[in-house]
């Protein structure tokens, strides 16, 4: 069984990520793409924090002033922009996880926006089963990497699991509960945990 070097606790310390998303730039193929979109997302939300020192060191990380959404980019790329602004953005936020899931949220928000995402809106009904399937869609048109698959573990439960997929499980919480929660009344929980050092697993359940 896969083993983090740190207890998982909420909070980690500012070390424990930067070791961590060093080692995913270390993991990282060069075949492995995501859609542009998240990274003039990414480029946009820094912007509109109102400091130009980030958003020169966002721009900076990512080496390019402007992307084309629908094409497709290193990962590695997007994963160098969001570890430049990380830090400052967990002061803001209270912490690196809560960071992280504010990023998942907008990478949705920025997907949905897009040509690519608009097929999803036809699946966000007030149908669980519709809005899972949903979240997995939007994996399969964003990346060229990973599987996920679902699990139902009961009337109000389920469990998705991601295997290579390259962002930190937090982001992917806030990335799940985005869509999940979008005009749905229910209480959503969405608990995600590290399987292995690019795997999670995320136990989602509602009222």
């Amino acid at each position: 069984m896969y083993q983090d070097s740190e207890a998982p606790v909420a909070g980690r310390s500012a070390e424990f990520w930067a070791r961590d998303f060093a080692r995913r730039v270390t993991l990282v193929k060069p075949e492995d793409t995501l859609r542009g979109v998240f990274c003039n997302g990414l480029v946009r939300f820094v912007g509109g924090l109102g400091c130009e020192k980030q958003l020169k060191r966002c721009l900076a990380a990512g080496g390019e002033e402007k992307f084309v959404d629908f094409f497709s980019y290193p990962v590695v790329t997007y994963l160098r922009m969001v570890s430049a602004v990380l830090f400052p953005l967990a002061e803001r936020y209270g912490s690196v996880e809560e960071s992280l899931r504010v990023l998942g949220r907008q990478a949705m928000a920025d997907l949905q926006g897009s040509a690519a995402g608009k097929a999803l809106s036809m699946m966000r009904t007030g149908d669980m089963r519709s809005r899972l399937d949903a979240v997995l869609a939007a994996y399969r048109v964003s990346v060229s990497f990973g599987e996920q698959s679902l699990a139902w573990m009961g009337p109000t439960s389920a469990r998705i699991s991601l295997r290579n997929v390259i962002m930190p499980h937090p982001f992917h919480e806030g990335l799940m509960l985005s869509v999940l929660e979008l005009g749905n009344p229910r209480p959503m929980k969405v608990l995600g945990r590290q399987t292995g050092p690019l795997d999670c697993d995320f136990d989602i359940s509602w009222e």
